[in-house]
């Protein structure tokens, strides 16, 4: 049976503009590669302020998940953002967590919206659904042999056949790589930190605050990389659209360095956890909008 979390959300009001239109959204991603004795599921809501939510928690068989720390609930102005965190364990083996599922309730109607699907190795390297298997080669089929001067004109033509598109392949234009968006580069190359088990926290710390200013120059165009912590927080507080709450979280991020060098006795999984919703709610709210992102169920169309 799944279980049931009811979220109620107060109504409160903001100039910003929400991230998406839908009611509400439900992301989940895996904290970290997961080990032997399991990981960290984080699932995260983003929904309108005036909406009461019922948030499932992950289930799968043979998976226990038990909930990590308290809910963490950002006021982002017109809408809020809701993020917990799940703790999972079990037998070795390779698991698919299902999408999480959220039903929202409010003045429009109501609805429900899924996350992605998980997959999750255990001590295992299993190959994931729908992988392709090994191809085998057919065997040798037996030809009656052409006359030799036919062989002699097929192999004239091939040859000049294959300079034809030997010439071709080289001169070509080659074609262009997508660039990949700020938004998932940031979390990646995070994620990649993150799992990471060679570097110290104040490395950790250093490259968190290296992509918080490698991200806000390619979205919001300014040379973050080069301005100081306070040049940067001084622009970002005359940012009139910026979503309330990101120069709190920016404060944060840039002086993580700072907070691992002089609060060591907070550093650690709590700190990053910390650090890791606070990149993941500034990258939220002001990422490029993609047209080819999916929608939510329960969604007008």
């Amino acid at each position: 049976m799944r279980a049931g979390v009811l979220l109620a959300l107060a109504a409160c009001t903001g100039g910003q503009a929400p991230v998406t239109d839908a009611p509400a959204v439900v992301r989940a991603w895996l904290d970290g590669a997961p080990g032997a004795a399991g990981g960290v599921v984080v699932v995260q809501v983003e929904a309108d302020a005036a909406v009461s939510l019922e948030l499932d928690e992950p289930e799968v068989a043979g998976l226990e998940f038990r909930e990590h720390g308290e809910a963490r609930v950002e006021d982002l102005g017109q809408r809020v953002l809701v993020t917990r965190r799940y703790r999972y364990d079990g037998a070795e083996g390779s698991y698919e967590i299902p999408g999480v599922t959220v039903r929202w309730t409010g003045p429009e109607g109501e609805g429900e919206a899924n996350s992605s699907p998980l997959f999750v190795d255990l001590g295992v390297e299993f190959p994931r659904p729908g992988e392709p298997a090994d191809i085998v080669s057919p065997g040798r089929v037996w030809t009656v042999p052409w006359p030799p001067w036919w062989v002699v004109v097929v192999a004239g033509l091939g040859s000049a056949g294959g300079l034809v598109a030997l010439n071709w392949l080289t001169n070509r234009p080659a074609a262009p790589v997508p660039a990949v968006p700020p938004d998932i580069a940031a979390l990646r190359a995070w994620e990649a930190v993150r799992a990471d088990r060679t570097l110290s926290d104040h490395d950790k710390a250093v490259a968190i605050s290296r992509i918080f200013r490698e991200y806000a120059q390619a979205v919001l165009s300014f040379p973050a990389e080069a301005w100081t912590t306070s040049e940067i927080l001084v622009h970002l507080g005359q940012l009139h659209h910026l979503p309330e709450g990101n120069v709190p979280r920016a404060r944060r991020l840039l002086r993580a360095t700072d907070r691992v060098k002089f609060a060591e006795a907070r550093a650690g999984s709590d700190l990053f956890e910390e650090l890791d919703a606070d990149l993941r709610a500034f990258v939220a709210t002001t990422r490029p909008h993609r047209w080819e992102e999916p929608t939510a169920r329960g969604e007008a169309s």
